[in-house]
Parts: C-alpha cells; sequence; structure tokens
C-alpha cells in the first residue's frame, strides 16, 4: 500500500513553509489535526486565502504571505471575506481567472469552485478563526458573521443495473469502441475490466482503490486493505466474479514485472507507474460515452459509479440503510441518506408488495 501519510505531511509542510506561523499552530492543534487529508485541506484553503489578501487588498500591498501576522486577521471585516467568497464562486470573473489557472497548475487551490466549495473555504477559515479566538488572540470571527445559504439538494446520478452490465460488456469486449480507443483496446481490457468492476462492486472511492498494492488484496477472503478518505484503514469484501477479473490482471501483472507483490501498484500505465486519477476519469468518460451515448455518458465520473454500487446495494439489501453506510464508510448517516432519498421515486412500483400476503 502507498504511503500516503508521507505524501500528505510532504504536501502539508510545503504549504505550511509559505505560511505564517500562526497557521502552523492552528493545523496542528485544532480539533481533526489527526486527520492527514482534512489537514491538508484546511491548509489549502488557508493558503488561497491569504494568496488573495496580499494580491487584492489595498492594505497589504507588498507583502509575502508569510509577513502577515494575526494582527491583519483581526482587521479583517465579513465584507472582506464574502468579497473573496464572491470572487471565488464566479467562474467568470476575469479578475480572478488568470490567478486561479496559475494556482489550478500548483494545485493550490481546488479545481471547482460550485456552492458547496464555497461552503467548505467559508468553514475552513472560520475554523481558524474560531480557533484563535478560543485561545484568545482575536476577538471576532468574520466568516462566521457571514449569512450562509442552504444549498439545493442534488439528484443522485447513477447508473441502473441494466446500465451497469452494458458498461462492462464494452470494458470487457471493446464493443462500440471506435479509432484509437478500439484499436488499443487489447491492451488495457484486462486492467479496465478488473478495475470498473471492482468499482461497481465495492463503492469504493477511486483515490481508495488506486493507493492499493497487490499485496493488499487477499483472495482467499475476497477482501483489499484500503486506506479510506481521512486515513482509516479498512477491510473492503468484493465478489467471487470481481476476484477472478483481478486474479487475471494481477497475474498478468506480476509475469510482466517479474517482481514482488509488494513492489507493484495494483493498477497501473502501461509503463508500471500506479495510475492517477484523471487517468481513470478520461477511460470512465470513455466507456460510458461508448456503451449508453454521450449524452448519458459524458455525465458518468468514477464516483458516479460509486452512486452507481450504493443505489445497486440499497435496493438488493432490502433498504438496508446502515448496512450501507458501513460499506460507503461514511461517518454520518445522513450522507448515506440521499440514497433513501434517491430511491423514494420506486415506491409506486412496490404498491401490491403485499398483495395476496394476507
Amino acid at each position: 500500500m502507498a504511503n500516503d501519510n508521507v505524501n500528505y505531511a510532504e504536501k502539508i509542510n510545503g504549504l505550511l513553509d509559505e505560511m505564517p506561523d500562526f497557521v502552523t499552530d492552528f493545523i496542528f492543534n485544532f480539533r481533526n489535526s489527526e486527520n492527514p487529508s482534512t489537514m491538508l485541506q484546511y491548509s489549502r484553503d488557508i493558503y488561497d486565502f491569504l494568496r488573495y489578501m496580499v494580491n487584492n487588498m489595498p492594505d497589504h500591498d507588498g507583502k509575502e504571505i508569510k509577513d502577515l501576522t494575526l494582527d491583519d486577521m483581526a482587521r479583517l471585516e465579513p465584507l472582506d471575506v464574502n468579497r473573496y467568497l464572491t470572487l471565488i464562486r464566479s467562474s467568470k470573473d476575469r479578475r480572478f481567472t488568470k490567478e486561479r489557472n496559475e494556482l489550478k497548475k500548483k494545485n493550490e487551490i481546488p479545481q471547482k469552485h460550485n456552492a458547496s466549495t464555497v461552503k467548505r473555504l467559508r468553514a475552513s477559515l472560520s475554523s481558524m478563526f474560531s480557533f484563535f479566538m478560543i485561545n484568545g488572540k482575536l476577538k471576532s470571527n468574520p466568516a462566521a458573521a457571514l449569512r450562509q445559504k442552504k444549498l439545493p439538494k442534488e439528484n443522485v446520478i447513477y447508473l441502473t443495473n441494466e446500465q451497469q452490465s452494458k458498461l462492462l460488456n464494452t470494458v470487457r469486449t471493446g464493443e462500440k469502441l471506435a479509432g484509437k480507443a478500439a484499436a488499443h483496446h487489447d491492451r488495457y481490457v484486462l486492467r479496465d475490466s478488473a478495475m470498473i468492476l471492482l468499482l461497481l462492486d465495492t463503492g469504493l472511492r477511486v483515490s481508495e482503490m488506486l493507493s492499493t498494492d497487490i499485496i493488499d488484496y487477499d483472495f482467499d477472503k475476497c477482501t483489499v486493505l484500503v486506506v479510506r478518505k481521512g486515513g482509516d484503514k479498512d477491510i473492503v469484501s468484493y465478489s467471487d466474479e470481481c476476484a477472478e477479473y483481478l486474479q487475471d490482471y494481477f497475474a498478468a501483472q506480476r509475469a510482466k514485472y517479474n517482481s514482488s507483490d509488494s513492489k507493484i501498484p495494483a493498477f497501473t500505465t502501461l509503463k508500471g507507474e500506479r495510475l492517477g486519477v484523471r487517468a481513470v476519469e478520461n477511460l470512465v468518460k470513455k466507456y460510458a460515452e461508448a456503451s449508453l451515448g454521450k449524452a448519458d455518458g459524458q455525465v458518468i465520473t468514477p464516483h458516479k459509479l460509486r452512486s452507481s454500487f450504493a443505489m445497486s446495494f440499497y435496493e438488493a439489501s432490502g433498504n438496508d440503510i446502515l448496512l450501507l453506510k458501513q460499506k460507503l464508510h461514511h461517518s454520518s448517516i445522513n450522507t448515506t441518506n440521499i440514497y433513501a432519498e434517491a430511491a423514494k421515486g420506486k415506491k409506486e412500483e412496490t404498491r401490491n408488495i403485499l398483495q395476496g400476503l394476507r
């Protein structure tokens, strides 16, 4: 399994080196400071805001990010934070486009700025200000004074069992692929067949799946050891069918690289490098558009495969929401409940389910 904690530490420390010391005090002492992924996200969010301060606020013109102090934070008003969030929210704002694109290249700013992202940014800033209020360093929290918008509920996009079957058929046979995708299908068929089925079979997040090595898979028990979002380790089960596809692919990998399992990432490029999230996003889109048509396929992402697993499992388990929560490794039942809400549209189909039982 990849040493993700080392990568987290390097990224966090790299960002903190460019920020004032008070940010380090917050990142390593706030209530979720044992969660490396949360620490990294907070570090990115705060860095982004401090960069905005020195580049857009006249009082800090000419300063470096590292020159900012808690006294500068104390002088911030709710309007200052609101202006920042307005810039982030508006993807068409030309004042911010160039700076945003430069930051994207460095992965120092979130790639998307939808309503949920803006809400998270506000929460990150609010947590920092609250931390220093509790410790007597600040008297107010300018982020907490902002009016919060209630986010509209989004429809769950997922593949039906029939659509999943069509997708898997295209992955396995290359049917409906065209051009280079069809010509090179044989190169990737073992890997992609195992990978797509694993995602649909377990509901794993792509990042969780890609962090695994071959040695993490136990075929006697049909389980895999993964590092979950947040850093927790978890044992995830997969089906006998999935095990067969995984074993075929891993056997080919061992033969190709003539190396011990401990040194082979579970899913790799043709050069043997660990596959990246963006590559999986591209291949899922390729197969989805070919099997379902461009209109339906273009909205399918790896995360939609997770949603597809959730909806299929929820129905097959007799609507066992607690078991689904465990499968998805959600910390809150409220997060899992979106799938129960989405399944309510099927209630009309069950109107005769008790007929004949009385």
